[in-house]
């Protein structure tokens, strides 16, 4: 069959119905018609119909008669490789003019795909009285693409009945491209790894496991949730998984609850979308990287655990310096233990406890459950409390003195503190606070050697009625208890919030009758706080500053004063000096004088000795 007769066959398949017209009366005539398109070119989704952008068919005609009538022919002229989608029309809007199924059936509604499918004839009619314009428009679409590109649509008009047609058919170009919403391609993923085989994690958790190999047991299981770019989630597209370091991956069917399977595959896989991915350990240590991919290759999500081998090194914390004595307590001391690359240890379940005095703590390489944090790396182990004193906790994995493998930790000191508290100290974390700042008070129970009594138990009356009282009015923790006090090892503390009032604070209390010691019950103790804000510091400082500077020019004037009395005496010692100078000076001038007339004198007569 030619190109030619299979064009003519796909349009004649594809028609919208519009090109084949009732049988009108001869004398019927239709006149100044028309068909326009509002675009020539139009844009549509995958798996989208008609739109608000879609193109607009308008097709106009002079109805001389009422049984005058027009259609118009949709064919799709080109389309994409694989496409089957056919071009609709929807009417959307009549001027003194009717759509029908057939020239005498009834009116289709606007907005209705009835009848204006492909293959569907419709028929547009004069409404009213003739002469009339009809007006008839439609959205031009393809129905339902799911592969994109490019289609080219033909819509031809016809005349139905005697007349000549003066109306041009009408090509639109559709560009189809792809629905993010109903995209199927895997754009993004996010991953959650969890230790073990767990169905039902939620987070990702830090991932350490033993190097020992199996093919059955997960050190860790990854699950995957994928989504299309317009971040739709999406279940069509398997994924593939590799992984770089030690370890073998799997994958399983997840109920949410349990995990189907699955045994060790290999080191790359295709993993079905909704299923789980799991790393195996094979016997080999080291940090391992799993990557997950799309189909296409794109890098979707990573995700690191790490292998560890045996346990080489326990590093040990004490949580709980003093407990009691009455029963085992939880969580006093805190291990880490790594391997000889210093990678975490996390599959202990006990570890043995060696201690230095077994009447004061318990322990002769005795059994300790040790709980593993993935959060903190580290294990919390109890101990178990003999009598009051003090011993040095050795934490070992070695099962005897005398084993040749394991490996222990330093020692620590515990101590198992009295329970009969025989005095009381109560302190403040700061000794000034801003108005309004919150405030700790400590209060601490010591035994009647000095020591803190033991942490953990509970104790009564250490307060006399009203407890701890303050000046002023605070808010936060109640502070004036005087029944039973709960407490923990470095003492029962209270934050409280200062006033806003500005000024010193003093916190008063009595000592109860729970003190073991008669002469301690009873007691008045107290402590004082002050209270300022920044600005009021500031100007008391610098009205300090200004009294301490008012004081060094009050003295400095004192001391110009008392220098200028000094020059004064001076000044008149020297006058009376001078004038005593000035007297003695008179009268050896004055005998002078009178030395030198006697002298005159004495030469006068001898002159006249000599005349005569």
């Amino acid at each position: 069959m030619s190109t030619t007769i299979k064009r003519v066959a796909l349009v004649a398949v594809a028609a919208l119905g519009l090109g084949v017209l009732s049988v009108a009366p001869s004398q019927a005539y239709s006149q100044s018609d028309s068909l326009t398109l509002s675009a020539a070119t139009a844009t549509q989704l995958t798996s989208e119909t008609a739109t608000a952008t879609s193109a607009v068919a308008t097709l106009t005609y002079l109805a001389d008669s009422a049984a005058d009538s027009m259609t118009v022919t949709a064919s799709l002229v080109s389309a994409p490789a694989g496409n089957v989608a056919l071009p609709y029309i929807l009417l959307s809007e009549t001027t003194s003019a009717q759509a029908r199924l057939t020239a005498g059936g009834a009116n289709i509604a606007l907005g209705s795909t009835t009848g204006t499918a492909a293959n569907t004839p419709v028929f547009v009619v004069p409404s009213g009285t003739p002469p009339v314009n009809a007006v008839a428009k439609f959205k031009v679409f393809i129905n339902a693409p799911t592969v994109v590109g490019t289609y080219v649509v033909k819509l031809t008009p016809a005349v139905s009945g005697v007349g000549s047609l003066n109306a041009a058919a009408q090509t639109l170009t559709i560009t189809v491209t792809q629905n993010a919403a109903t995209d199927t391609v895997v754009s993004s993923a996010t991953s959650i790894i969890n230790a073990g085989e767990t169905a039902s994690a939620t987070a990702d958790v830090t991932v350490t496991a033993s190097k020992s190999a199996s093919t059955t047991v997960a050190a860790a299981t990854i699950k995957i949730a994928t989504s299309n770019a317009a971040g739709v989630a999406i279940s069509s597209e398997s994924l593939t998984a590799t992984i770089s370091g030690p370890g073998l991956l799997g994958s399983g069917a997840n109920s949410g609850t349990t995990i189907t399977g699955p045994d060790a595959v290999g080191r790359a896989i295709t993993i079905q979308n909704g299923h789980v991915l799991q790393v195996f350990p094979d016997g080999t240590s080291g940090v391992s990287t799993v990557t997950i991919s799309s189909a296409a290759g794109k890098v979707l999500a990573t995700e690191t655990l790490t292998f560890f081998g045996d346990a080489a090194k326990i590093v040990t914390t004490v949580k709980k310096a003093v407990i009691g004595k009455t029963s085992a307590v939880a969580d006093v001391l805190s291990i880490v233990v790594t391997d000889a690359a210093g990678v975490s240890v996390s599959n202990l379940t006990t570890v043995n406890i060696v201690s230095s005095d077994i009447t004061k703590i318990a322990g002769a390489y005795t059994s300790a459950s040790a709980t593993y944090s993935t959060t903190t790396g580290a294990y919390l182990v109890p101990l178990t409390p003999v009598a009051a004193g003090t011993a040095n906790i050795t934490v070992t994995t070695k099962a005897s003195a005398t084993a040749t493998t394991g490996v222990d930790a330093a020692a620590v000191s515990v101590r198992v503190g009295s329970s009969t508290p025989a005095s009381v100290s109560v302190t403040t974390d700061k000794s000034s606070y801003a108005p309004g700042e919150k405030a700790t008070i400590t209060v601490k129970l010591l035994d009647a050697t000095g020591l803190e009594v033991a942490g953990s138990d509970t104790y009564t009356a250490i307060f006399a009625t009203g407890g701890i009282t303050g000046s002023y009015t605070t808010t936060g923790a109640d502070i004036t208890v005087t029944g039973t006090v709960s407490y923990a090892d470095g003492g029962k503390t209270y934050d409280i919030y200062m006033p806003v009032t500005e000024g010193d604070v003093k916190f008063s209390w009595t000592t109860g009758t729970g003190l073991a010691t008669v002469a301690n019950q009873g007691v008045a103790g107290s402590v004082t706080v002050s209270v300022g804000s920044a600005s009021t510091s500031a100007a008391i400082d610098a009205a300090n500053e200004a009294a301490q500077a008012a004081s060094d020019a009050t003295d400095a004037a004192l001391a110009a004063a008392d220098a200028a009395d000094a020059a004064t005496t001076k000044a008149q010692e020297a006058v009376d000096a001078v004038a005593t100078l000035s007297a003695q000076v008179s009268k050896l001038i004055t005998a002078l004088k009178a030395q030198i007339t006697t002298l005159t004198n004495l030469v006068i007569k001898i002159q006249k000795k000599v005349k005569a």
